[in-house]
């Protein structure tokens, strides 16, 4: 053991340029990690050399120490698309996860996508759900072995990896890989190399003392900020517990100087200043004590642990409030600029919070607390200003370790009214000019993974935009929704009637997350669902309605006939986008194209309210057509064929009543007949077993009778690829009911509850071919790749977390099974063009 101790130290070396953590203590000390294979399985290493890459990844996994608790495995190949074949808790056994690997098979393809294997790393491999450990401080590692360059942009992937702390190693064979394998590696010394496919095994040798290092925690990453930031001016107070012993402090230290590292430090910039605290307060340094970011970060060497057993977290709340938010000490609070104070503690309060916690809300600061071991969380969310502002870990080290939440806050939240001011009686000072504009405003946030940790950008734009607006239920009017793959609404036009209590709940959103972004089903919600009286909204008695769409990514259904729509309703679109959104379609979903609003960046967004305040204020739109308010449900009456291929698995047998409940919901507004709408339900699990044929009912009481009747069939495993083959062969059949042939429509609904045995992608892209629209459904641990690898298109697929949750999927399901036979023919003939996608 010692033995493999030594190597992975002297690799130490080449790391330090991202800094050290402090040595974990040897009792915490274990030999576990979250290692990821991802494994180039394009043409650029061809189904020749295939078996030697294999044969490397056997190696590599055969000289570990893999199992639940200690070394985690899991594995994808990319090409055009990156595949994942399986997740860290897949197998629990070296063994198992050995037989897995000697199955691989080469998948080709003329595309070598790293940047969205990468991304596909970051967003999904190394999550709670697939079994990724990092909320347990345990390492994560990702292991690239590539033979070629990428054809496309690994630079997102990179940048998320690197800031959750991924450890990344390079393996490339040849040198034509060598630029993008650098470039992504943690360290020039962690990218490996065999001049041929003959002499990969070679690697073996170089890879394995750095992975023992890291199970082992003899190498340790200190994630960095990589990207300066772009902030405007504000105060930053930090105000630590000196009671944390040498290794926390030092840890706090480190933090405090690589943040002050990528910060615009100056007099007209961002000022730093520190405090420290155990049973009574000590000052360390005031806002203005040093005005240049190398005499900063010189004094914070300073900071050290200073010995107690109690701590007063009231009395040094105080202290920053009466002591350091002082003009002559540095404060610009009568200015406006931000005051912003981070808490580090790891105990309890020896005395009250309350009343101090109180005085610094009264006087605008903005407090976010991060807490560890022995900490009080109900006296943290008392302090912090919002609860979203609440950092809780068993050790602040591994907050530290991947800092982005914390650094977003302290970087962008803005937007809280001051009422009180050090030293002076009450005023009411406001930063912004307020607008007397009579209006109804809805957000539409996107808040899929396409935002993510821009977040916080994105919120201080909405903020930056109601601070200057004059908030109440006769001038203007403040709604939100959020939306990824189905609308969520936050609060509606006449829930809140002032400007504090709008900019309070927006400061505590948080985003659902998800990769699927159905942004023309979220517009249409708030149509039909914030823009009538019910909700407050004032169209009928002429307030101008204006929506405005913030999103950072592709919308993956129709937009344009929603945003004409909304127009038609007389609602001013105006939308806001940065990253992966289609500029060019927003402009034509907004009003006009003079109302997009497009950057790259999302760091500006903030400043873009200065810019859209304007028109958003004064533009008008033709009000003069009126939408009435309609029941969104429909009847449909044309012929269609829907099958139903759901998952019958004894690990469903428990939750069938909701599989059985979700499929009558379906079926319930459907004019079902043998000359009108036909329907089928087939289980499977290992097999398939029809529970009923297209023609073997000819009324919609006999198919719910049916229905209520059924129960699982039962079984340990899914093989969903062989049971859509038997779909298309066997119960989308002339023979079995199937109206194919008299170009009836259609319809497979798939509902999954796990994971498909066998490969699902060529039964699904055979279905499609045929013009079968099928409708992906996956619950718990049903792997979303497959659902969407099933359905007709991304949009189609849907997924939730409980079988309870199956009732929010009809109503869109029925959307689309009643589109009129125009508009089907529209989504067949681009499903066949985008088969190659899936």
């Amino acid at each position: 053991m010692r033995r493999h101790r030594l190597l992975p130290l002297c690799a130490l070396l080449g790391v330090l340029f991202v800094g050290l953590l402090p040595k974990l203590d040897a009792q915490e000390a274990q030999d576990s990690a979250d290692l990821v294979l991802l494994i180039d399985g394009s043409q650029n290493v061809g189904a020749a050399n295939f078996p030697y890459v294999r044969d490397l990844v056997l190696r590599i996994i055969e000289r570990l120490d893999v199992g639940r608790d200690t070394i985690r495995v899991a594995l994808a190949l990319y090409s055009a698309n990156p595949e994942i074949q399986f997740y860290l808790n897949s197998y629990d056994s070296k063994s198992s996860v050995l037989e897995a690997v000697k199955g691989l098979a080469y998948p080709g393809g003329d595309e070598s996508n790293l940047g969205a294997a990468l991304e596909e790393v970051a967003k999904s491999l190394l999550s709670q759900t697939a079994g990724g450990r990092a909320e347990d401080g345990v390492p994560q590692m990702l292991v690239v072995i590539s033979a070629g360059p990428s054809t496309d942009d690994t630079g997102a992937g990179d940048r998320a990896l690197k800031r959750a702390g991924v450890i990344t190693f390079s393996m490339m064979i040849g040198d034509t890989a060598a630029a993008d394998l650098e470039a992504i590696a943690t360290d020039k010394s962690f990218v490996l190399s065999a001049p041929d496919f003959r002499a990969v095994a070679s690697m073996v040798d170089q890879l394995h003392p750095n992975i023992i290092g890291v199970a082992q925690r003899s190498i340790i990453i200190q994630n960095v900020f990589t990207e300066v930031l772009t902030v405007g001016k504000r105060d930053i107070i930090f105000l630590i517990d000196s009671t944390m012993g040498s290794i926390g402090i030092n840890s706090v230290r480190e933090f405090i100087k690589r943040f002050v590292d990528n910060m615009p430090i100056g007099p007209d910039e961002v000022q730093v200043g520190v405090a420290q605290f155990s049973n009574i307060p000590r000052l360390e340094m005031d806002l203005n004590s040093y005005g240049s970011k190398e005499a900063l970060v010189s004094a914070l060497g300073n900071i050290k642990p200073r010995p107690g057993q109690a701590v007063n977290i009231g009395a040094a709340l105080d202290f920053v409030r009466t002591n350091m938010l002082r003009s002559e000490k540095g404060s610009r609070i009568q200015q406006g600029v931000p005051q912003l104070l981070l808490l580090m503690t790891s105990k309890k309060s020896s005395d009250s919070v309350e009343e101090p916690a109180k005085a610094l809300k009264r006087l605008g600061v903005l407090t976010l607390v991060a807490g560890s071991k022995n900490s009080d969380e109900q006296e943290l969310k008392q302090i912090a200003f919002t609860d979203s502002v609440v950092f809780t870990v068993r050790d602040l080290r591994a907050l530290f370790r991947n800092p982005r939440a914390i650094v977003d806050a302290l970087t962008t939240l803005a937007g809280v009214v001051v009422t009180e001011v050090p030293t002076e009686p009450v005023v009411e000072i406001t930063t912004v000019q307020t607008q007397k504009v009579v209006r109804d405003f809805v957000f539409l946030v996107d808040g899929s993974n396409y935002i993510g940790g821009n977040w916080p950008y994105v919120r201080d734009f909405i903020i930056n935009v109601v601070n200057q607006l004059d908030v109440r239920p006769d001038r203007a009017q403040i709604g939100l929704l959020q939306f990824a793959e189905n609308p969520k609404i936050e609060f509606y036009l006449n829930t809140y009637q002032n400007r504090e209590d709008v900019v309070n709940k927006i400061s505590q959103v948080r985003l659902t997350g998800g990769s699927v972004l159905n942004t023309g089903a979220a517009m249409k919600h708030a149509l039909s669902r914030m823009f009538v009286q019910s909700a407050g909204s004032r169209r009928r008695q002429g307030v101008q309605q204006v929506l405005v769409l913030i999103t950072g990514g592709p919308a993956q259904d129709d937009v344009k006939i929603v945003a004409d729509q909304l127009a038609l309703a007389g609602v001013l679109t105006f939308t806001v986008s940065s990253g992966q959104a289609d500029d060019a379609l927003l402009k034509t979903v907004a009003f006009v194209p003079d109302l997009a609003y497009h950057d790259t960046r999302f760091s500006y967004l903030p400043a873009m309210a200065e810019l859209i305040m304007p028109k958003l204020i004064t533009v008008v739109g033709d009000t003069s057509v009126v939408i009435e308010e309609t029941d969104e449900s429909v009847v449909p009456g044309a012929e269609r064929d829907v099958a139903f291929l759901i998952d019958g698995t004894d690990n469903v047998r428990a939750e069938f009543a909701y599989v059985r409940d979700f499929i009558i919901k379906v079926i319930e507004p459907l004019d079902i007949g043998i000359d009108k709408v036909r329907i089928s339900v087939v289980q499977h699990s290992e097999r398939p077993t029809p529970s009923f044929y297209l023609n073997t009912y000819q009324t919609k009481d006999e198919v719910i009778r049916a229905v209520n009747g059924m129960t699982a069939v039962g079984g340990r495993g899914l093989n969903t690829g062989s049971a859509l083959r038997f779909m298309k062969d066997t119960i989308l059949s002339e023979r079995h009911g199937s109206r194919a042939a008299q170009n009836v429509p259609q319809f497979l609904i798939v509902l999954s509850g796990g994971r498909s045995r066998d490969n699902v992608k060529e039964p699904a892209g055979a279905l499609k071919t045929e013009g079968v629209v099928p409708f992906g459904v996956g619950v718990k641990d049903a792997d979303p790749k497959q659902i969407e690898a099933i359905s007709h298109n991304p949009s189609f697929a849907f997924n939730v977390r409980e079988f309870s949750e199956l009732s929010t999927i009809p109503q869109r399901l029925n959307n689309y099974v009643s589109l009129p036979r125009e508009e089907l023919n529209i989504v067949l003939r681009e499903g066949k063009k985008s088969l190659d996608c899936y």
